[in-house]
């Protein structure tokens, strides 16, 4: 590998590492902007596949996203690590094989701005530093580092009307005041911060000035700013993501998406705005089929969006989400994958979720706090200590340090939270679907008339529609097989092929020790010619579908 994976890139290193991969390899890489932020920085996307087998754009397509959200970094190296092991591992076998068939698009970060501003100080915000949807602070506690120590932690206040004590077999964890608890020393817990027209009496948590969510700024079921959170004054308000949705939709090849979020050690599977039971089952078949991929590479589990991940499945949905605009309006299957997770390292159970006793949350910090002893030498966690408060007089400041630990990957764990993901990409570009043109006869049929037939076939597991929805939506536009050169005689020059399954509508399942079959699939379509020609006359036979890719091949008409 050509690149370090030992520390979180700011955007000039990162763009001197794009630039430097891809000047090495040429013949396989090509960056590109797709768009300027208002600050001014590149979104950069490489484009990575072997040029000499065929162009980029008419090849079946990968596509991989990082940092929607500002702070989570580790997807952006998880992103760069794929670009770095792809180019120079390229001349093994598999690579090899990978990279003449498919085509790699990778956008590392399309957060630019926001991540550099969390790199680089002490803030953490969702997606970008741009004020909204808010012009000015609302009253109320707004995070700030108090002590000048390059942190944002927390603060324990003691107060009679406080709901926490400190453990006394552990300073650092603090433990649920119970029901009928009296006559001890109790806290109440805050962020770090300053408190933004206080009253000197009661306060809450100021709302974000920097409220813009990229991940809900999306077109698909996009609800009003008080309907969803983050969501932006309208659908791709936003540069990033206008840019984003602009490549996806000028490149139809696309069939795939990872795009990397943190946290949670979590494969995301849509739609996430409505029950998989309403959704098309054979599509849900496909998500887990495709997920359990995923999780036989990262140990993350593979689940329902909706059902599974969102705090109130009951309540409102989540809208506005790339990977929801991806499948309903595209049909393209797309995956969250949510990288890293803290808790699951320490032996908390995070999944199925599940609503925890104050006791069982109580345990689980404890175990977080062992982890942190013995993989980090209890690095990561800031140790309570007094300070005067401008407001709140004498506090307490301490707790985990997120950005070090939870909500990102701790550096020493990088690379192999980068190696373990990128082996699911290389599987999942393999279900893409694939169209193979062959050749199976050329016939003299008579006097300077020939027989030329061909058969298409979809060597993929998805179908060229890619799911039902992409069906349903018309949004992927037909293949086509066209003969060039000779009289034709019979037939159109130009066939508009039927859309092609894949493996994954072959049905057949054992049962009781038997094989049972299903039903069949048309994954392959044979077209006929009738031309007039002449012996030793070359034709010429293009295939291109827009997902299952583009392919010429060259014939001779018989004496």
């Amino acid at each position: 590998m050509l690149l370090k994976y030992d520390h979180y890139y700011l955007y000039a290193e990162l763009t001197a590492a794009l630039q430097q991969l891809a000047a090495a390899n040429p013949q396989l890489a090509k960056l590109a902007s797709i768009g300027t932020t208002p600050e001014g920085r590149e979104l950069w996307l490489m484009t990575i596949t072997d040029g000499s087998s065929g162009d980029a754009d008419h090849k079946p397509a990968y596509l991989i996203d990082g940092n929607h959200h500002a702070g989570e970094v580790t997807g952006s190296m998880v992103a760069l690590y794929a670009i770095d092991e792809l180019l120079t591992r390229s001349r093994e076998p598999a690579f090899i094989e990978l990279l003449q068939r498919y085509t790699f698009y990778i956008l590392p970060r399309l957060s630019p701005d926001g991540a550099e501003l969390y790199l680089t100080t002490p803030a953490s915000l969702r997606s970008v530093p741009r004020a909204y949807p808010f012009a000015e602070p609302l009253p109320g506690l707004t995070p700030q580092d108090i002590n000048g120590d390059g942190k944002i932690s927390l603060m324990r206040v003691a107060t009679p009307l406080g709901t926490w004590r400190i453990d006394p077999a552990d300073n650092r964890r603090m433990l649920k005041r119970l029901p009928d608890e009296e006559g001890g020393e109790y806290y109440a817990i805050y962020q770090e911060g300053m408190i933004h027209e206080y009253d000197g009496y009661s306060f809450e948590q100021a709302p974000s000035l920097w409220g813009m969510d990229l991940n809900r700024n999306y077109p698909e079921e996009w609800g009003i700013e008080s309907k969803q959170g983050g969501a932006g004054p309208y659908p791709l308000s936003e540069p990033e993501t206008r840019a984003l949705a602009e490549f996806v939709m000028s490149h139809p090849n696309i069939g795939g998406v990872s795009t990397l979020h943190t946290t949670g050690g979590v494969i995301l599977r849509p739609p996430s705005t409505k029950p998989e039971r309403q959704s098309d089952q054979g599509d849900m078949r496909i998500f887990k089929e495709i997920g359990a991929m995923a999780t036989d590479e990262t140990g993350y589990p593979c689940i329902h969006c909706y059902d599974g991940y969102l705090a109130d499945p009951t309540g409102a949905p989540m809208s506005g989400a790339f990977d929801d605009w991806l499948y309903a309006h595209l049909g393209i299957p797309g995956y969250t994958v949510e990288l890293w997770d803290l808790g699951s390292r320490a032996g908390v159970k995070m999944w199925p979720r599940k609503d925890k006793s104050d006791s069982e949350q109580s345990d689980d910090f404890a175990k977080v706090l062992t982890w942190l002893d013995k993989e980090m030498q209890g690095v990561g966690f800031i140790p309570w200590h007094s300070w005067e408060h401008p407001q709140l007089g004498k506090v307490e400041i301490g707790g985990f340090d997120s950005k070090l630990l939870s909500t990102n990957c701790p550096v020493h764990l990088l690379e192999q939270e980068c190696q373990k993901t990128t082996r699911f990409f290389y599987r999942h570009v393999k279900a893409l679907p694939r169209l193979q043109l062959t050749v199976p006869q050329v016939d003299k049929v008579g006097a300077n008339s020939y027989r030329v037939s061909v058969e298409v076939s979809n060597l993929g597991y998805l179908a060229t529609y890619l799911t039902q929805m992409g069906k349903q939506t018309q949004a992927v536009k037909p293949s086509f097989v066209e003969i060039i050169g000779g009289e034709l005689l019979l037939g159109e020059r130009r066939v508009q092929l039927p859309q092609l399954e894949g493996r994954a509508a072959v049905g057949g399942s054992f049962e009781a020790g038997r094989y049972r079959s299903g039903a069949n699939a048309a994954q392959q379509k044979k077209i006929s010619w009738l031309i007039r020609g002449v012996a030793n006359q070359e034709l010429t036979l293009k295939l291109f579908s827009p997902k299952g890719g583009m392919q010429e091949v060259s014939i001779t008409l018989p004496a």
